[in-house]
């Protein structure tokens, strides 16, 4: 599992952001995409690459359960 410290909008998949988990996300036509780097590694050698990827259905679950979570004190 990955805990991720920083998300960021994917421009040019330069993640930077050194000693900690970060990702980017991106969105083309029907599908929107998370993807992790451990330590910004773009080249995916290290222990900690996933992805994800959400069409608009489960995209709208998704954010459901997140404003839900986000709701919660």
């Amino acid at each position: 599992m990955a805990v991720i410290k920083s998300l960021i909008k994917d421009s040019s998949r330069n993640i930077p952001i050194r000693g900690e988990t970060v990702a980017d996300y991106s969105f083309y036509g029907d599908y929107f995409s998370i993807w992790s780097y451990k330590d910004g590694d773009m080249n995916r050698k290290g222990a900690c690459s996933q992805n994800m990827q959400f069409n608009k259905e489960v995209a709208k679950v998704l954010r459901d359960a997140l404003d839900l979570f986000l709701m919660d004190k």
